[in-house]
């Protein structure tokens, strides 16, 4: 029974690894995956947060105009699909031949100049300034200057 249990733990051990050869290893991706025409499920998500709300407050003005309650489920469902394809189309022309990442911090650097978000960024524009004057003399920082000892009078000790 112990040789049985033995040569199949060591049968399983080559299956285990021709399978992890075989199947992607999703955890060690470091860059999320496309799904639709080169844009991420993040990107995905943020357009759906924005088109959702957007399209049914559309049906909702068109409900009250024509009093068709259709119009909400239509643009409810339909204006966010359509919505995600075209601005699927429009981030493969802005991602087209950059980095990973590079349109996300080029938001991030728009947002922080218009003072939107905080600048996690260095974007100094300019000199860079120590934060204190240089004296720029030759003279050692520890030698004392003629006119401030001749300045200061000595202690004088009254002896009692």
């Amino acid at each position: 029974m112990n040789a049985e249990a033995e040569s199949s733990g060591r049968n399983a051990q080559p299956e285990a690894e021709s399978t992890r050869f075989r199947a992607p290893v999703t955890d060690r991706v470091n860059v999320e995956p496309a799904i639709i025409r080169g844009m991420t499920v993040t990107e995905a998500k943020v357009i759906s947060l924005v088109t959702v709300p957007v399209f049914l407050l559309l049906g909702g003005i068109l409900l009250l105009i024509t009093g068709f309650w259709q119009f909400i489920l239509v643009l409810g469902v339909a204006g966010p699909l359509i919505a995600l394809w075209y601005a699927s189309a429009y981030l493969q022309k802005v991602k087209r031949g950059r980095p990973d990442g590079y349109y996300t911090q080029a938001i991030h650097l728009w947002l922080a100049r218009r003072g939107l978000v905080a600048n996690k960024f260095l974007s100094h524009h300019g000199q860079w300034d120590l934060g204190r004057s240089l004296d720029l003399n030759l003279a050692h920082p520890y030698e004392l200057k003629e006119k401030a000892a001749k300045a200061q009078p000595l202690p004088q000790r009254k002896t009692p």
